[in-house]
């Protein structure tokens, strides 16, 4: 399955932000990107990222969020609802993960997010690929990969 990832626009920002999940997750949190372009002019996600709209046959069915801190990478993604539970999601990641060590061209020697101890799918998929679980806060679990599990 191959993907391509392009700067977040404002049609891909509501276009998401109308995406409605079942059970713990309702919504990708958007209001970030609105909240952004409205105070800089620039649409910028949570804590600063830099988002990238996920295309398959030029439909948006995915979100891929990327902040680099010196040599670690902390991403955040969102697969479409009705792209999720069909065996996609280690190929997206992956796919994801190359497109932004790819992109940043910057040494990074490990790579970052958090996922709800309920999103036991989600887990499943990024200890399938190579994370591993560094610690729990709450209601969310703290993976990493190191630079030895980095998908090409």
């Amino acid at each position: 399955m191959e993907f391509e990832f392009r700067p977040i626009k404002v049609e891909d920002v509501k276009q998401i932000d109308s995406w409605n999940y079942d059970g713990f997750v309702e919504k990708v949190e958007m209001k970030p990107y609105f909240e952004s372009l409205e105070q800089t002019g620039k649409l910028r996600g949570p804590g600063g990222c830099e988002g990238y709209a996920a295309l398959h046959d030029d439909d948006v069915v995915g979100l891929f969020e990327f902040n680099v801190n010196g040599r670690i990478m902390e991403i955040g993604l969102a697969l479409r609802p009705d792209w999720i539970g069909k065996g996609l999601g280690a190929a997206y990641v992956e796919r994801g993960i190359a497109f932004g060590v790819r992109h940043y061209e910057q040494d990074v020697d490990e790579i970052r997010l958090e996922v709800d101890e309920q999103n036991k799918a989600a887990i499943r998929v990024y200890e399938k690929i190579g994370f591993e679980r560094m610690e729990q806060k709450d209601h969310d679990i703290e993976m990493r990969m190191s630079r030895s599990s980095f998908p090409s």
